[in-house]
This record gives C-alpha cells, sequence and structure tokens, in this order.
C-alpha cells in the first residue's frame, strides 16, 4: 500500500472511530456544549447565567425522570456578589489590552473610569505601606515582582495590596502566573487591575480603565434535586452531587465557560442518573444534586447540609463529581485517606475492570461540594480527573479542549461503586 494511501486510510479510521463515539461520551459532550454556551453567560450572576443553566438542569432531572424531594424539584437561596455587567476595558501604551489574556479585573474590584497615574512601590514599601495614608488623586500602587522572590513574600504583598485596594487606594498588580479568575461576595473601595508581565514592554506611566461593577445583594440561586427510589423501600440514601455555577462574565465581552470546572462533572452525574434511573439499587434511594454557588465558597453545599433535609443518619455516603473532562493520568480521590475502607473499595473495582489507570489518594481539602458533609460526620469523598488539560478559572476552559478520554470507563467505575453499597 502506498505510504500516502495507508495515511489517508489512517486518517479515516480516526475520523469513523470519532464518529463512532459511545452516546455516553456523545451526552457529555452535548450537556457540557450546552453549559458552556455563550447563552448560559458562564453560569454567573450576569444576566442570569447560573439561573439559565438551573432552568436547563431542572427540565434535564425531568427528562431523565427523577423524583423531587419531599416535593421540591429545587432549593433557593441567597448570595451577595460582585459582578461586572458593562464594560471592561484596559489601555496600556496607547495598546488594548485582550481581557482574560493581558489582564484581569480583581473579582472584588470597584468600578472605575479614567486614567490611574501609577507609583512603583518595592515589595518592602507595600509591606510597610501604612492604612490610611492617601495618594493623589487618580493615582495607583503599582507592584512589579522581582525575578525570584520568595513565594512567601509575594504572597504576603498580595494580601497586603487587597488590603489597601479594600481602603486606601487603587492597585495595579503585575504579574507572570498564569491568568485565573474567580467570584467575590465584596466589593473593595478601589478598583484592582491585574496585568501580564510580559504583555508590556515598556512599564507604563499611567493606565487608562473603563471597569463597570456592580455589587448585588441577596441574588437568588437554587440547588437542583431529584433522586431515583429504591427499588426496596429504604430510609437510606445516597447523594450523587456536582456543582453548576462557575464564574459568570468580566464584561460584556469575556465569559468564563468553565467546561471541566464543572460542566464536566455535571454531565457526569446526569450520565449516573440516566443508569440508576433504569436499574435502581436495592436498598438505597439515590439523591443527584446540581449545587450552585460553590465557586463562592461551598455556599450551594452548605445550605444543604444546614437545612436538615435529610438527616445525617440517613445518608450513606456522598459521591461529588468534579472536573471530569480527561482522565488520561487517572483520578484523584479527596478524602481517600479519611475513609480508606471507602478508597480501598474503588482501588478493588478498578483492578477488575482496569478502568483508570492510576487511584490517588488524598487528604482532607475545602476544595469542593464534599466537604460541608464530611465536616458534619457524613462520609463523602470528592472525585476529580488527571489529565493534560489544565485549564482552570480561566477563559480557555472550553468544551472543545475537554478529551473526555476515560468518560465511558469511569461512569461504569462509579455506578459499580455505587452498586455495592
Amino acid at each position: 500500500m502506498h505510504h500516502k494511501q495507508l495515511l489517508l486510510l489512517l486518517s479515516l479510521l480516526t475520523t469513523l472511530l470519532n464518529w463512532a463515539q459511545s452516546p455516553l461520551t456523545a451526552y457529555a459532550k452535548k450537556i457540557t456544549t450546552v453549559l458552556c454556551s455563550s447563552e448560559m453567560e458562564g453560569r454567573g450572576y450576569v444576566n442570569d447565567g447560573c439561573k439559565k443553566a438551573g432552568v436547563f438542569l431542572t427540565s434535564e432531572f425531568e427528562r431523565i425522570g427523577l423524583v423531587p424531594l419531599n416535593g421540591y424539584s429545587n432549593q433557593s437561596f441567597y448570595l451577595n456578589v460582585n459582578t461586572f455587567p458593562g464594560k471592561c476595558k484596559v489601555r496600556v501604551n496607547g495598546r488594548n489590552q485582550e481581557p482574560g489574556v493581558d489582564y484581569l479585573v480583581h473579582p472584588s474590584s470597584s468600578a472605575y473610569r479614567g486614567k490611574l497615574k501609577l507609583i512603583q512601590l518595592s515589595a518592602a514599601e507595600i509591606i510597610k505601606f501604612p492604612f490610611g495614608k492617601n495618594l493623589e488623586d487618580h493615582a495607583a500602587i503599582a507592584f512589579i515582582p522581582q525575578k525570584g522572590m520568595a513565594k512567601d513574600t509575594l504572597k504576603m504583598v498580595k494580601t497586603k495590596l487587597e488590603k489597601l485596594a479594600r481602603i486606601n487606594a487603587p492597585v495595579v498588580e503585575y504579574t507572570n502566573e498564569k491568568l485565573t479568575w474567580s467570584v467575590s461576595s465584596e466589593a473593595f473601595k478601589f478598583p484592582y487591575i491585574k496585568l501580564v508581565d510580559s504583555a508590556i514592554s515598556v512599564a507604563p506611566k499611567q493606565i487608562k480603565t473603563r471597569v463597570d461593577a456592580q455589587l448585588k445583594q441577596d441574588v437568588e440561586v437554587q440547588n437542583i434535586l431529584g433522586y431515583v427510589p429504591s427499588k426496596n423501600p429504604s430510609d437510606s440514601f445516597i447523594i450523587v452531587s456536582a456543582h453548576y455555577d462557575h464564574l459568570g462574565r468580566m464584561g460584556k465581552q469575556t465569559y468564563f465557560p468553565g467546561a471541566n470546572d464543572n460542566a464536566s462533572g455535571v454531565a457526569m452525574m446526569l450520565s449516573i442518573a440516566k443508569e440508576i434511573q433504569g436499574q435502581p439499587l436495592p436498598n438505597h434511594n439515590v439523591l443527584f444534586i446540581a449545587f450552585a454557588g460553590e465557586e463562592i465558597g461551598l455556599e450551594g453545599s452548605s445550605f444543604f447540609v444546614n437545612q436538615h433535609i435529610l438527616g445525617g443518619d440517613q445518608i450513606s455516603l456522598v459521591l461529588n463529581l468534579d472536573i471530569m473532562g480527561s482522565g488520561e493520568e487517572g483520578i484523584t480521590v479527596v478524602n481517600g485517606t479519611i475513609y480508606p475502607q471507602l478508597f480501598q473499595r474503588l482501588v478493588e473495582l478498578n483492578e477488575s475492570t482496569q478502568s483508570v489507570n492510576q487511584i490517588k489518594p488524598r487528604g482532607k481539602a475545602a476544595n469542593s461540594d464534599h466537604y460541608p458533609f464530611s465536616e458534619a460526620g457524613i462520609p463523602a469523598v470528592f472525585i476529580y480527573t488527571m489529565g493534560p488539560n489544565k485549564n482552570y478559572h480561566d477563559i480557555h476552559d472550553k468544551a472543545e479542549a475537554l478529551s473526555f478520554d476515560r468518560f465511558d470507563q469511569l461512569h461504569y467505575l462509579l455506578v459499580r461503586f455505587l452498586q455495592s453499597f
């Protein structure tokens, strides 16, 4: 066979394999694509992004056939959240900077419009800078970290800069780190801009910026609830959860899609829900919860735990899913060292199925919605995939960037894990 023909055949086979992807992965990609679409606004608090995603998931829960819990298919709670609904522009040395690539606005930044004269201070000067000392009008404290600066010093400086923006003065921080954003429930008194150091060739004397910010009070958000009753009557529940909120918008031009974090986890939860709906567990009801408010501080899961809709003794296990979009390098089980028997059960199931190539135990961490449960004495583990995709809390965490490499295998491993109870 001619070399070119061989290459053509190989490319055709690859295309056919992609077309013939399993129904599970196809469903996961569909759910992720919907949740990451611009219509969902990054599932945050500008243009009701989180609310729109909640409406979509409520209808998907119904479509799968999940039963409302005590008559409720959702659970409302309220958040204060700083938002950036309008313009978000930064101009340096006569050039407009690209949001999410050249700069970020701090999640707690106040609104600002106009020029900022930059007063460059060293790390030592910032740490010693007295609170209450005012700069001249339209001036900002600028900080450029020195190469090789100790991480502890940098952390101390950043903490001080946040305190200064909260009460004293505008802040412009240069950074060489990857731009990762978050969401905040407070608003500083002054603007705070993070600029990528390498994007600026000459340190400017001033920058021009326009940031529209609005602190919203008591924004209603909802946990979405639905369960599959056990075959035999039972008061015992297993909870399978995934948060569906993300960071939303930073201005009209930029939104954070949140594909791996955590549209992928929602897709896995829904995929498992479909499977369990078709084949309920013998002695456990399985409650599926899509949590809101995770990114702002585990608010949805904390609210659920504090409401005591289910008694702690009714919950046998919480399986929380977050970052499910890869798996080439295996999975990590947070609380794996806290619940060694649960961890061992998963490892043994994996040995018989060879679903993933490694299962790594990790200790306690307040990094997702399992945490309020385990702190209340309810056995809870959080599983996430490991792989080459390192997009996290940035504008590149898009649906098309996910491989879903081990989605099918992991789906079946987790279903078998649930069936072992």
